[in-house]
């Protein structure tokens, strides 16, 4: 296993030989079931020049897993570049799947979308009895765990993210800040209060 599992990370670039290169590095850095998935999508982009209620919308799709298997309704999700974002995520994912499966291995789950309106309603200041009364499959608990899980993934990825050139003004968006504003704007409430409790 240990060999096809360096085969697939050398055709994607993450290795070359026994050596681990740049993008290896921020792979290293990020330690999630879905690790490979939030790599490809901090090298392609796909996330870049969002807003923090959509950076977590998107990134939720990798740390919330639905507790039913099959979700009959569609999940919700937000207007605007959400959507797209979301549809590259698991284009991407599925590129990966067939990677691994062509390697024999078979490590990533499907990317789940079912917390996204969630984290995007939480992250832009919408109060907890309305995000929970929108999305009713959800309890408190669930809720709360989920968000904290969404941090961490959203704080790996704003450690793994490069910081753009102090001279560079061409990117209007700086993803690691990005990522840090939408964990402040989730960080309160009910989540700050059980992270105090912990």
């Amino acid at each position: 296993t240990f060999d096809r599992v360096c085969r697939v990370l050398e055709s994607l670039g993450y290795l070359a030989g026994d050596t681990v290169t740049a993008d290896g590095r921020r792979l290293g850095r990020l330690y999630t079931e879905l690790d490979l998935l939030a790599a490809e999508c901090l090298r392609r982009g796909l996330w870049d020049d969002l807003s923090p209620a959509e950076l977590a919308a998107c990134v939720s799709a990798l740390s919330f897993e639905s507790r039913q298997a099959d979700d009959v309704q569609p999940p919700r999700l937000p207007k605007g570049r959400v959507p797209e974002a979301l549809a590259a995520t698991v284009r991407t994912w599925g590129e990966l799947d067939q990677l691994e499966k062509d390697n024999d291995l078979s490590f990533l789950r499907e990317p789940d979308l079912g917390f996204a309106w969630a984290a995007y309603r939480w992250a832009r200041g919408a109060r907890l009895e309305s995000v929970l009364a929108e999305t009713p499959d959800l309890t408190p608990g669930d809720f709360v765990r989920s968000v904290k899980q969404l941090i961490d993934l959203l704080d790996q990825i704003a450690a793994a993210t490069p910081q753009p050139p102090a001279e560079s003004t061409s990117r209007p968006g700086d993803l690691a800040a990005t990522a840090r504003a939408a964990i402040d704007a989730m960080r309160r409430g009910v989540v700050a209060y059980s992270a105090v409790t912990d």
